[in-house]
This record gives C-alpha cells, structure tokens and sequence, in this order.
C-alpha cells in the first residue's frame, strides 16, 4: 500500500488524489497555504490531514507530490521539511526542470500528467499519459509503480523531453482553446451558437489524429490561395477586431508558406489597393465618358 502527500488543493491535486485513493493508494496529508482549502479537499479522502504547514518531519508518506503553480514550486521545495525514511518529492509540472528540487532531499522526481484538469470534468486516467523522471532509479521505479495504479501509459522523459512536449501541449490545447473562444466571438453576429461548430471541430480532430500528419488535412481559403475570400474575411475582421485580424493575417502567411506559394498579409494589402485603384479608374473611365458626352452637347450648342 503506497501513501502520498498532496501539497496543493487545486485542480491537480483534487484528480490525482481522487484517482489515486480509488486505486487504493492512501492520501496521508493535503497542504494549503490557506487551511480552509486543505480541510476542503482533504475530506474527499478517508482519512487525509489537512494542513498549511510545510513540515512533514512526522509523515510516513513515501511520495511528496508538488501540485502547485509552476512559480511557487521552488518556494515550496526550498521550505519543506521531509521525514528521515527515503520519501520522494515530485513536481507535476511539465515546464520545469527536476533541478529545481535540488537540494530538498536526496530523492526527487517528476510526475507530469499530460491532461488539462477541470474541477467539475473527471478525467479518464486509464488514457492519461504519465510522464516521469527521477534522480535514482529506486526513486524512477517507485514513480513508475505508482504511474501504473492509474494509467499503462507511463514514459520515462528527461526535462528537455518534457519541455517539448509542453510546448506541443500549449499549442494543441492552450492555443487550440484560445482560438476556439475567437470562432465563438466571430459567430455570435452570425444568428448561430458556438455549438453548431462542435461537428466541424471534432471532424479536424479526428482527422488530425487518423492521417499521417495533421497539415495533409487542411483546408480552408489560405491553402486555396483564395485570395477574394481571404480579403472578404479581413474586411469584416478590420471592422471588428484588429486582434482576430491580425490572427487570422498570420495564420494565412504561416498556412501559405507551409505550401510553398507565399501569399502574405502585406500582399494580400497590395491585392485591397490594386482593387481600390480599379475602383478608381472604373470611376474615372465613367466621369470621362460623362465629360465627353457634355463637350459634344456644348459643342452641339456652339454651332
């Protein structure tokens, strides 16, 4: 039976401790700096302590898990104080690097779960990849073990393999997000809800996943180089918000050059005042048909 100390009370902490303890592993202490926030979710366990006190020296929990805002991991690790028995500390961190808890004690870890957590959205774990790292391998096999109660997917990533797969992580989730929330801003003046894009949205997800790369997938104006559609867009953007046009400018530079025509956003300018000049013209030609047509009745007069 493994025991595990929470150091932290929020969304990490809340599905990793829930998940471990239906497992059967025992959740010995939750620490918050503010208390009330420990008794909170220490009482979704059996048996959990709360506290917001930093010295463990009379735990007998084997695993010190650190799940808290990636800035305040080095305060913590730099004031916590561990019992004597071989207890490992581990971040849960993607970003930051296991040297951070350096110095803390002579067993210390990474176990990075690669999800995004909601406190009122569980989590499938059995489809959670586990990332860890340790600094001795009786400490790695520990990690592993207790990896194994909740997932099969368990890798073993150093920190410079774990900064990349964060960094593809923000891009497929945190941008990915973002740019959902601009798709439902856009279709509000449209007279249909966000949710109408959900089929279209999950058919590029699946897609995504099922080819051999997501770019052999794409669609849309930019890789159609359909430069009127594109300047259509950029005009009812221009109207509304200088932030999703130039998003969307560069995203189809980006989307263009992937596919070895680059049409750019000072191009696409150039198209809008090559149209003006014809505008112009089309304009000029008119007014000088119209002269014409009164140098010929003026003259028609004279004689």
């Amino acid at each position: 039976m493994m025991r595990v100390t929470l150091i932290g009370s929020g969304r990490v902490a809340t599905h990793l401790g829930t998940v471990l303890e239906d497992k059967g592993v025992v959740i010995e202490e939750v620490y918050s700096r503010n208390k009330k926030n420990a008794k909170k979710l220490a009482k979704k366990f059996y048996d959990a302590r709360p506290t917001d006190q930093l010295d463990f020296s009379d735990s007998i929990a084997e695993i010190f898990i650190i799940a808290v805002a990636d800035n305040a991991i080095q305060e913590v690790a730099d004031t916590i104080k561990l019992p004597n028995h071989k207890a490992i500390l581990v971040h849960t961190s993607g970003a930051t690097p296991l040297e951070v808890l350096s110095g803390s004690t002579l067993y210390t870890g990474v176990f990075y779960p690669l999800q995004t957590f909601s406190f009122d959205k569980k989590i499938k774990f059995s489809e959670v990849p586990i990332c860890i790292d340790a600094t001795a391998k009786t400490a790695l096999d520990q990690l592993a073990q207790l990896a194994e109660v909740i997932t099969p997917k368990v890798f073993h990533l150093n920190s410079e393999e774990r900064k990349r797969l964060h960094i593809a992580a923000v891009f497929a989730c945190n941008f990915t997000n973002y740019l959902l929330e601009v798709s439902s801003q856009v279709i509000e003046t449209s007279g249909l809800s966000f949710q109408e894009l959900q089929p279209l949205v999950q058919e590029t997800i699946d897609k995504a996943f099922s080819l051999p790369s997501p770019i052999d997938g794409q669609t849309g104006p930019a890789v159609r180089h359909d430069h009127k559609t594109i300047k259509r867009h950029l005009d009812v953007l221009s109207l509304e918000s200088d932030e999703y046009k130039y998003l969307y400018e560069h995203f189809t530079d980006i989307l263009q050059n992937e596919k070895g025509q680059y049409v750019n956003a000072e191009m696409i300018k150039k198209l809008h005042e090559l149209e003006e000049q014809k505008d112009l013209q089309a304009q000029l030609n008119d007014m000088g048909d119209t002269l014409s047509q009164e140098d010929e009745d003026y003259l028609d007069l004279e004689e």
